[in-house]
């Protein structure tokens, strides 16, 4: 019985020590982002279509400080014909794409809704000082389907 105590003690303890242990010293990123390499700094751009329906071209400015990276997730929905196309960047030595995924819908443990929004999310990583121009449309990419029905523009700054 005494044993089982001071187990039970020692365990108690020892939770704070191993929580504060396993935690990272990289910041958190939102659901679905992905992770950086460490030591990296990273902006985050994220649009929601609700954001997208309420003004259709939007426009950001971003500074980032080399090495960084820049984040961007947007509302998107395929099962509706329309998709992202790939981002147009106008200085491509001083922003570079890493990635572009996307990212299906959480629903909590269960399966999601046929026909639910998900997310588009790229990774830019800063390459060199500069400034560069992010273009990104949302359209029906096959000919005749709808163009540019939302745009993004991001304006880079790398210092």
């Amino acid at each position: 019985m005494k044993k089982l105590i001071v187990f039970c003690l020692v365990s108690i303890l020892m939770v704070p020590v191993l929580v504060l242990g396993c935690q990272s010293d990289e910041p958190p990123t939102p659901s679905g982002m992905p992770a950086l390499k460490g030591g990296q700094e990273a902006r985050t751009i994220e649009i929601s279509i609700d954001d997208f329906t309420a003004q259709k071209h939007i426009t950001r400015d971003v500074e980032l400080v080399r090495p960084g990276s820049l984040i961007v997730s947007l509302g998107s929905n395929p099962t509706t014909g329309f998709q992202w196309g790939e981002a147009e960047i106008s200085a491509p030595k001083v922003i570079g794409q890493q990635s572009h995924n996307f990212v299906e819908p959480q629903s909590g443990g269960k399966e999601a809704a046929v026909g639910a929004p998900g997310k588009d999310v790229w990774v830019f990583d800063s390459l060199e000082a500069g400034t560069a121009t992010i273009k990104m449309s949302y359209s029906r990419p096959w000919e005749g389907g709808e163009k540019d029905i939302w745009t993004l523009t991001i304006n880079v700054t790398v210092k």
